[in-house]
């Protein structure tokens, strides 16, 4: 501690610490001068081994510890919650038991295209679902390669806009992801935008969808012959449970 005893040289006058000047006589001080008093030795041995007692303390940083631990445990309760609502089926209607007669719709494709008659080719929901079921159950298709086939490939098609559903298996127990698309055709080429997506009752941002395509690539691979197709029309349109394939303007 530093005392608040200034002597001033030339009279002798105890000063302020903070003065420069005497305020008796108006000498300059002489702050070297300044009388210190001698560091309890005792006391800081005491505070020193406080210290030490401290840091060495078998609950020290027990707060911090408790809060990792807790934060640990939060995350992964988290974690298994969205694996969990991954794994749940969402509301989608059941495979039917039996389809009907599937249509050629790409031998249609491929003969409208050569002769460009007719101008336009309409096809239900059903008959489109139809034709995807023969697709999967194909022996060379290639929803049977892989860890996780797909049983089940579908659509549902609205109002400019056409969802595409998927449906795996792994033990017997199915695994659920579709996307909902609004297509585009030209230069030979076809644009999907995906509005909105789902992994089993998990809603998936469109934004995140462009990165979950994977998803969906064994999909395509069953109607690649069908892509190319329809990259060559002039437009398709989508209405409730139908689509309308455009071959000329």
């Amino acid at each position: 501690m530093t005392t608040t005893k200034l002597l001033c040289p030339e009279c002798r006058h105890e000063n302020e610490v903070e003065r420069i000047y005497c305020h008796d006589c108006g000498a300059r001080l002489d702050r070297d001068g300044l009388l210190k008093e001698k560091p309890d030795e005792k006391a800081s041995a005491q505070q020193t081994q406080r210290h030490l007692k401290k840091m060495f303390s078998p609950n020290r940083g027990r707060g911090k510890r408790i809060a990792a631990q807790l934060f640990k445990v939060i995350v992964g309760a988290v974690c298994l919650a969205a694996v969990v609502v991954m794994l749940l089926p969402p509301d989608l209607p059941p495979a039917p038991k039996s389809y009907d007669f599937a249509p050629m719709i790409n031998m249609d494709l491929v003969s409208a295209l050569s002769s460009r008659q007719p101008p336009t080719l309409a096809y239900n929901e059903e008959q489109v679902n139809s034709y995807l079921a023969a697709a999967v159950r194909r022996k060379d298709s290639p929803a049977h390669a892989g860890f996780l086939p797909i049983t089940r490939f579908f659509v549902q098609l609205q109002e400019d806009q056409c969802w595409v559903h998927t449906e795996r298996r792994v033990f017997q127990f199915p695994l659920y992801a579709g996307s909902a698309y609004r297509v585009a055709i030209g230069d030979g080429k076809i644009t999907a935008l995906s509005t909105a997506g789902y992994v089993g009752r998990m809603p998936i941002h469109p934004s995140l969808m462009r990165y979950t395509d994977i998803v969906f690539r064994q999909a395509w691979e069953c109607v690649a012959r069908e892509r190319k197709s329809l990259a060559q029309l002039a437009g398709l349109e989508f209405h409730p449970q139908s689509v309308t394939l455009i071959i000329t303007r």
